[in-house]
């Protein structure tokens, strides 16, 4: 198992991170993963992360907000969060031709904990084309209900779940999370699904890795990025929109410019009701705990992934020496 950033003694930022320093610090959320790795009969390395808001989420909804910073994508739900500012359902993340299935699968899994008329599922995705036969139907319905029983406080990162078949900046990326913990006591966590960036960008902690890391680098066209925000400020739909949008400040901090191709999605939500007043020191610490926990998000998706080898090549692991000596 690979470490965490912070593992080697690496840290970002100025706020502190939450105990587990995961999007479960936030109390009542929970993350599954169900992983599909197959050589036959085609090869597969996808899979299905789910990220339950509460154990009443499908009772009792939750303030929600989305934000796009570039819509190169295909998510389902994003409209009703915006026009109603909540979500009802857990919000599932896979590969990008297996939203259709993530839908269903939440149809089903919502079925056995109410009756309902309609309902608005909430699916993320990003590409693992490169890693995995896309084409290949292998994530199924029943996968949705897997992982929402698998559904802990502690959960993997890096190569799992949706994370499976994903790459980041030319390395094998996938699934990360982190928190900071506000003066207050309240939490804010991020999950990312980590498939965007170029090599030639990554920065880190000040170090560009073009300069130090010569080798195992794969050349693929820029991804995407699935951001989920989680916090116990009670915060309403606007409120939880604007903090959001801070979100993405990390993907640039990490050197990302963003790209035509890209499709970089945030959604936030509230586990608690009502809503503070628009305080600017409390908001100012939501800005940058955002930043925060989605800069070290991403850099524990880039740590802990593991090399693997897939459909259209091998993707190695991003060495860490270089950040640790300026070593390879």
């Amino acid at each position: 198992m690979r470490p965490r950033f912070r593992d080697v003694g690496l840290t970002f930022g100025k706020l502190e991170p939450g105990e587990k320093n995961l999007l479960s610090d936030v109390d009542g959320v929970r993350v599954g993963h169900v992983t599909i790795v197959s050589n036959e009969p085609t090869i597969v390395r996808t899979g299905v992360t789910i990220v339950v808001p509460s154990e009443e989420i499908f009772e009792k909804p939750l303030s929600a907000a989305c934000s796009v910073l570039n819509g190169f994508g295909k998510s389902i739900g994003l409209m009703q969060i915006e026009e109603l500012g909540q979500i009802e359902t857990p919000i599932v993340l896979t590969n990008t031709l297996s939203v259709g299935y993530a839908f269903q699968g939440i149809v089903e899994l919502v079925k056995t904990k109410k009756k309902f008329r309609t309902l608005n599922p909430v699916v993320g995705e990003c590409n693992d084309g490169f890693l995995n036969d896309i084409l290949y139907p292998s994530v199924k319905p029943e996968h949705i209900t897997e992982a929402y029983q698998k559904a802990s406080e502690i959960f993997e990162l890096g190569s799992v779940g949706a994370g499976t078949g994903m790459v980041s900046f030319g390395f094998k990326g996938g699934i990360g999370s982190a928190s900071r913990r506000l003066k207050d006591g309240h939490v804010l966590g991020a999950l990312v699904l980590a498939n965007f960036g170029s090599f030639e960008d990554l920065t880190i902690l000040g170090k560009r890795a073009c300069e130090h890391v010569k080798s195992g680098v794969v050349k693929k066209s820029e991804g995407s990025i699935v951001i989920v925000l989680a916090t116990d400020v009670p915060l309403d739909s606007r409120q939880l929109k604007r903090v959001a949008r801070h979100s993405f400040l990390a993907l640039g901090m990490l050197g990302s410019a963003g790209h035509h191709g890209s499709g970089d999605v945030c959604i936030a939500f509230s586990t608690k009701e009502g809503h503070v007043r628009d305080d600017r020191e409390l908001f100012d610490e939501l800005f940058r705990s955002a930043v925060e926990s989605v800069y070290e998000a991403v850099c524990d998706a880039l740590f802990c992934a593991e090399t693997m080898d897939g459909f259209c090549g091998r993707v190695e692991a991003m060495p860490i020496d270089w950040l640790l000596n300026g070593g390879r």
